[in-house]
């Protein structure tokens, strides 16, 4: 059984509740010796920056580690005085305060920071450990005070006057010390079910492959494609380019205008809205009228349509992501198809959808659009005719359909096992900010 302080007090901050009669709460503007938010220079100016100069933490260099040790991007000196940034010495607490908001870092390497992000070096009377964990604490409290905004954002006057537990110094130490080890412990059991779940993915990935590529009987006699990046096929199988077997839709151009101020039935889906087999309609929903749904009937999206992304980031293939529409995704929304985003529509009698769906994420033909991709240094494109010159595998159509049912359900079966470590994953993390939150506040004791 947990261990508990003798007495208790009103802290008077309601996200802290009681904490022990000992305790005391102090505001955060004084803690730090420094409050510090930095710059970004231009990225137009090539001078700006350089393959190795002073290190540049951005939100992606931190939102992914406690500890920053490296950082995409570095600054030359015309870039660090650009903005007038400051160099910032390993060690300091890095806390972010836009769009990602609420992380905490360390930095393990003399940096400079973005504005989106803040600078804290802290006093001697405070133990490093246990402020981190007192951000971490009040991050779920942060998120209650959005009042529904999409982009909240701090500043350094808000975190100023963020209100912290005081406990003496020798027991932050203690708190720190159970909370490193205690926390320690829940990560490594969040890697492990990360791991599994990649190595459930990749099962997944490989059993999908030799179905859509091989078939179902490992004994049929095989035959060469003629097609590099196919190689063999089971010798009843055919090879045909895909505009054979579907015609194209490209995406409508909605200007800003067209948006309507409140939700509708009629969903736009944009490019941060497909999945590879998920729809994420909740990502920054936009929303047409019915007078505009109605000038853009012809980009209407139907029930085994395969939608697909066209744009992503030069050379990361994070893009081209692949979803077949079903029945149940249009059964809230009319759906009309964004720039940008573009569809497959069946033309031939003898496919099953479910089957090119499946073969449209195998790698060796995602390898073959990809040599066509185009577009600037940052920014990757792909056009529907470098798409129509993709040869495709195919089968005899009772083969199309026996393939699609087996990997139906035996995806399902791998998708369920990760579902269950997912949920496994989110037990964990969930543990964690309470056993944060417990011991922070004293409602626990070490």
């Amino acid at each position: 059984m947990a261990k508990t302080y003798d007495t208790y007090k009103d802290s008077g901050i309601a996200w802290i509740g009681n904490i022990p009669s000992g305790w005391s709460t102090i505001k955060n503007k004084y803690l730090y010796s420094l409050l510090y938010s930095g710059g970004t220079p231009t990225a137009s100016e090539g001078k700006f920056y350089t393959e190795e100069g002073c290190p540049f933490v951005a939100i992606s260099d931190m939102s992914t580690t406690e500890y920053v040790t490296e950082t995409k991007k570095h600054l030359t000196e015309d870039g660090i005085a650009n903005k007038n940034l400051k160099i910032l010495p390993s060690g300091t607490i890095l806390y972010s305060i836009y769009a990602t908001v609420g992380v905490v870092s360390e930095l393990m390497i003399d940096a400079t920071i973005s504005q989106a992000m803040l600078a804290i070096e802290l006093k001697s009377k405070i133990n490093k450990s246990y402020y981190k964990y007192n951000l971490k604490a009040m991050k779920d409290y942060i998120f209650s005070q959005a009042n529904g905004n999409t982009q909240f954002n701090l500043n350094a006057e808000k975190v100023s006057n963020f209100v912290f537990c005081f406990p003496p110094l020798s027991e932050q130490q203690a708190i720190a010390t159970y909370l490193n080890k205690k926390c320690g412990e829940i990560d490594s059991l969040i890697s492990l079910q990360e791991e599994m779940i990649s190595e459930l993915q990749a099962y997944k990935q490989s059993v999908i492959t030799e179905a859509v590529t091989k078939g179902l009987d490992p004994n049929v006699p095989m035959k060469d494609s003629g097609v590099k990046w196919i190689g063999m096929i089971p010798v009843n199988w055919n090879i045909i380019k895909i505009n054979r077997l579907f015609s194209f839709m490209g995406g409508y151009a909605f200007n800003s205008n067209d948006y309507s101020k409140e939700e509708t039935k009629c969903q736009v889906v944009r490019i941060g809205n497909v999945k590879n087999d998920y729809l994420k309609l909740e990502a920054s929903p936009v929303y047409i009228t019915e007078k505009i749904s109605h000038a853009a009937s012809k980009f209407k999206l139907k029930s085994g349509y395969i939608v697909f992304t066209m744009t992503g980031t030069k050379g990361k293939r994070d893009y081209f992501y692949t979803l077949l529409l079903k029945d149940y995704h249009l059964k809230e929304k009319e759906l009309y198809l964004n720039q940008r985003v573009g569809c497959f529509i069946p033309i031939s009698e003898q496919i099953d959808v479910r089957y090119y769906d499946y073969l449209l994420k195998d790698r060796s033909i995602l390898d073959s659009i990809f040599l066509y991709e185009t577009g600037t240094a940052n920014q990757g494109n792909l056009g529907i005719e470098s798409i129509n010159r993709t040869i495709l595998q195919f089968p005899p159509l009772s083969e199309q359909q026996a393939i699609a049912s087996y990997l139906d359900e035996k995806t399902s079966q791998i998708d369920s096992l990760i579902a269950l470590k997912q949920e496994k994953i989110t037990e964990l993390k969930d543990y964690k900010k309470s056993i944060i939150y417990e011991y922070v506040t004293g409602k626990k004791k070490v």
